[in-house]
């Protein structure tokens, strides 16, 4: 069921939208000033957001602005509900980067339409953006996998060539079910503190058992992430004799990545080329390819796919829904 934050103070008009859209099939989450909205979005992580912009305590603007500033958040689609609208508060809407508006008092069924028009389009968004994140993941060098729930959502073609199973055979697998017995208890455990927040970082060697009955000596690397609402873990497994230092060997707190750098960075995970870049960002391609050749530089990552698995780790990008 699709998330729905709704931030305002008129609280009438809160309930019955809320009830008019839980009706819709909407998980509808409330919240009547600015300050509890901003804690509601961490915390459940909604599909989209409507919110008076003069709601109390923080206004709308500012909640806006300030969820634009978490990487997690700042892609979440936002509406304003807007009273007596000008054309100056719809400007300065749109030039914060609002993704919609809806005058007040509104027709519910007017507000149901732009709401599954707003979740619609980010849908069409997020599976382009995850397609070419994919594609990105699929030509690394290394073994990518995503662990959620005790189990793996997700593994590249390298992993499976490296463990000798499938990639249908290894989504919904535990991890453990492939390591070898004598080494379990100590992955258990680093998966365990790294998910409780004791450690930041997974680095391990271990014996895999691959699916031809091999036993495979490997590194496994990785770390803590959100995805889905979720702790994940995010990571890599390679050969051990083919150990060395790559994209999880710096330290976020080590490395200065400038404001344009991330945008560019963002978009990079996202599969765009240079020239695409530079149309988004107003720039010419010489600047983003000098970008570029920074953020390779400065997370001491190889290739582009090395560089967007520094991006999810370090929480630089989050993988879409």
């Amino acid at each position: 069921m699709r998330k729905i934050l709704l931030i305002g103070s008129d609280d009438n008009l809160l309930k019955k939208t809320s009830e008019y859209l839980t009706n819709a099939n909407f998980d509808v989450i409330t919240a009547t000033e600015g300050a509890s909205g901003v804690q509601k979005t961490l915390e459940f992580m909604p599909d989209l957001i409507l919110c008076d912009t003069d709601t109390s305590g923080l206004n709308g603007y500012e909640i806006f602005n300030t969820l634009q500033q978490i990487n997690s958040t700042a892609i979440i689609p936002f509406v304003f509900l807007m009273n007596k609208v000008s054309n100056e508060d719809v400007r300065a809407a749109m030039n914060l980067g609002v993704d919609d508006y809806l005058e007040m008092p509104y027709e519910l069924h007017q507000l149901l339409k732009l709401v599954e028009i707003r979740l619609e389009k980010q849908e069409k968004i997020i599976g382009l953006a995850d397609e070419k994140f994919n594609t990105l993941m699929e030509h690394s060098n290394d073994g990518i996998f995503i662990y959620q729930d005790e189990k793996l959502s997700y593994v590249n073609k390298k992993f499976c060539d490296f463990v000798a199973y499938s990639k249908r055979e290894l989504i919904g697998m535990n991890l453990v079910n492939i390591i070898y017995k004598d080494d379990i208890h100590l992955v258990v455990d680093k998966f365990s503190r790294c998910l409780k927040g004791i450690h930041k970082e997974i680095l391990v060697d271990l014996r895999a058992i691959s699916g031809n009955q091999k036993i495979v000596n490997i590194t496994l690397s990785g770390s803590i992430t959100n995805f889905n609402g979720k702790k994940n873990i995010v990571g890599s497994i390679r050969p051990v004799n083919n150990l060395e230092k790559e994209f999880f060997s710096p330290r976020k707190s080590e490395i200065n990545i400038t404001s344009r750098e991330k945008e560019i960075l963002e978009l990079i995970c996202e599969g765009n080329s240079n020239s695409e870049i530079a149309q988004q960002l107003n720039i010419s391609d010489r600047t983003v390819e000098g970008h570029r050749a920074n953020l390779l530089n400065k997370t001491e990552s190889k290739n582009t796919a090395s560089l967007a698995i520094f991006a999810v780790k370090y929480g630089f990008y989050k993988i879409p829904d």
